[in-house]
């Protein structure tokens, strides 16, 4: 169970890397990223970042990849904003959330019919 403090700074990481990538990173090819969630490990040494991305699978891909890619420029963004002296190691991964309840909804669905 996160405490306060993991709490407070993963929403605090969220808001900041969510500016962040939507006024500095320039890269044309990241599309329409959200953030959705953010969680640390117990030592808040790791951030795993969750985000969608509006889009086909293709442009998932080039979101991830472009993530990747500005992971160095964004934790210096982080560290210059969250004042730690130790900023979290940040990990990018796909919130799939959305299309589980979509493929439940459709089970369901398909269970009303019979």
């Amino acid at each position: 169970m996160p405490t306060i403090r993991q709490k407070k700074l993963a929403d605090q990481i969220k808001r900041i890397i969510s500016e962040v990538i939507d006024r500095k990173l320039k890269d044309p090819r990241k599309g329409f990223i959200t953030i959705t969630h953010v969680k640390l490990s117990g030592d808040l040494g790791i951030a795993s970042i969750y985000f969608t991305v509006l889009g086909n699978e293709d442009q998932v891909q080039k979101s991830i990849e472009v993530l990747n890619h500005a992971n160095h420029f964004i934790r210096s963004e982080v560290a210059s904003l969250v004042g730690m002296r130790l900023v979290p190691e940040l990990r990018f991964f796909l919130d799939d959330t959305m299309a589980h309840a979509q493929r439940i909804e459709e089970l369901l669905e398909n269970l009303k019919k019979k």
